[in-house]
Order: structure tokens, then sequence, then C-alpha cells
């Protein structure tokens, strides 16, 4: 079984939330794809990958805490950054990097014009609730035209947990806008209530052909094995209006952050479990049908989307 991951990273992250900091590094990616293929014979062909140098995720209160580990957070612009992330995956070809972007900080989009000219990046990356910049607002539009211009899919955070920056409904109102470009609502909307919320979104785009709206599964049911709403999101995009549009949905874990990967909460056998699951709770639920949702969850929707350029209405 070959899989690809739509969400991973490398970078330094300071977690609040867990009081966690950490520094994700290409080995992390290259050791959970080694002990995944060892234990359970599956083949992650592919980490689609962005930079968290190039997001401002350090709280006032985290920065005692990578103190402590010997860590330093450096912020990076659009340029360094993303310039960083093109060195890293030219040593490792597994990885396939997102640009980051930073329209909080920016006037328009240039700078992403002038990156994607110097190196190879399969969409753009966007975390709203870390810019305090609400993913419906007017600055995210330049960054769009340049993903149309240059067919790009873009993966936004979606999480409305304390805030609404990054919400399903803030998402779906800029993807309105540029209607010819794919936007990932990340986590498929980050925990409930917002997985409904992400999901009925999802329903409502497809429905009114109004936005190329897709999501991504890090995260989602991490703590039930039987993942409801997985198997929830799968059986009702079988059963749109416009016919089966599970194509809408990508398999992600945003590896190495939690459980996945990091020195400091590393447990081998995670990912490889991770997938089992889901793969077991989609035969339970699919039976004979289970096969072909599975192949295109882990692998197809993704190599469809990123790497063909194939965009499923």
């Amino acid at each position: 079984m070959k899989i690809i991951d739509a969400h991973a990273h490398v970078g330094i992250f300071a977690d609040g939330l867990n009081n966690t900091c950490d520094k994700f590094e290409a080995y992390h990616l290259e050791r959970i794809r080694s002990i995944l293929f060892k234990n359970d014979g599956i083949l992650i062909e592919k980490f689609l990958v962005s930079n968290l140098n190039c997001i401002d995720n350090v709280s006032p209160q985290m920065y005692g805490k990578l103190r402590e580990k010997g860590l330093e957070k450096i912020f990076l612009n659009e340029l360094d950054g993303n310039r960083e992330m093109l060195a890293i995956a030219d040593k490792h070809s597994i990885l396939k990097p997102l640009v980051v972007c930073q329209p909080d900080r920016t006037e328009n989009a240039d700078n992403i014009r002038k990156i994607l000219k110097e190196g190879k990046f399969y969409g753009l990356k966007f975390h709203p609730m870390h810019m305090k910049l609400e993913a419906s607002n007017p600055r995210y539009d330049d960054y769009l035209k340049v993903a149309q211009e240059n067919q790009l899919p873009c993966l936004f955070h979606c999480d409305a947990a304390g805030c609404q920056y990054s919400s399903p409904e803030e998402i779906y109102t800029l993807a309105k806008r540029h209607p010819k470009v794919p936007l990932i609502l990340a986590h498929l909307g980050g925990g409930e209530p917002t997985h409904s919320r992400a999901i009925n979104v999802l329903l409502e785009a497809i429905e009114k052909d109004d936005a190329a709206l897709y999501a991504d599964i890090s995260w989602v049911d991490c703590n039930s094995p039987d993942r409801p709403h997985i198997i929830d999101v799968i059986r009702k995009l079988q059963n749109t209006p416009k016919g089966d549009m599970t194509s809408r949905l990508l398999f992600g874990t945003d590896a190495p952050i939690g459980k996945f990967g990091a020195d400091s909460m590393y447990e081998p056998n995670y990912y490889g479990e991770t997938i089992l699951q889901i793969k077991s709770a989609i035969k339970e639920a699919f039976k004979e049908h289970s096969s072909s949702i599975i192949k295109n969850l882990f692998y197809n929707n993704t190599e469809n989307l990123f790497f063909k350029k194939k965009l499923n209405k």
C-alpha cells in the first residue's frame, strides 16, 4: 500500500495548548516512513510539507520553554523561510514543499511570485489563526490569484476553537471569490462542533458549485478508533446531488506534530496505528466498497489534486 500525506511540517513549533515545543526536521519524517514500512508494509511515497519557521506560532509565555530546550525560534519572512524549505526538500526527495504565505505582513503576493520561480512548490499554505487575519480578508486575494495562475491548491489551517480567523465559513467566503482555486479545510475544521460545520460547508460548496473546497483528515477522531466523523463525511460525500464527491477528502496527519514523531512525544507505532484504525473503520462501514475508498483517500485524491492537477468537480 502506498500513501501520500497531504499535511506535514518541518521547523520549530511551540504548542501553548500543551506547553510543549519541538524542532521538527526532515529526519523525523524519514524515520516515520522507515518505521511504517518496516512494521506495516505501508510506503509513504510523498509528504506535502510546509515550514513552521514561516509561521509566527510562539506566544510570549512559550519563549521560556524554548530556551529550556535550547531552541531559538527565528521567525522567517516569505522569501527566507520558503528558501529554507526548498533547501531541505532538495536533500529529501519524499518532501514536496508548500509555500507558506504571510498576507498579514505584506501588501501583495509578489514574494510568492518570486519564490515560485526559484524552485518547485506544489501548493500554498495559510495559517489564519496564527496570523490573526480572518480567512475572508481581501489581503488573501492576490495570493489566490497566484494560486490560480500556477494551478496550485491552497491548504488552510481550519479551526474555530476560540476564534473565527480559521473557521470553515471564513474560508468558504474566500473560496467563493476564487471558485477555480482548490482550498483545503485542514483538520476537517479541527474538532467538534467545527467538524460538523466544516462538513456542512464542504457539502454546500459542492451542491451550489460555487467553490472548490476540499478537506484533510489530520487529527480527526484521533481518540475514537471507529472514526465517526471520517465515516460520516465519506458517506455524505458519496451521496451529494452532484454524485460521489469523495475525491474532495485527503489523508493527512500534521506530522511530526504531537504523537506522530516529535522527540519529546514520540510513539513509534502511532502513525501506523492511525492508518490501520482509519482503514478498519472504513472496511467496517463500507464493506465490499471499502477498497476503492481507501485507495482514493490515502493516495489517489492527493495525487490527482497536487501532482496531476485534476480538479474533480
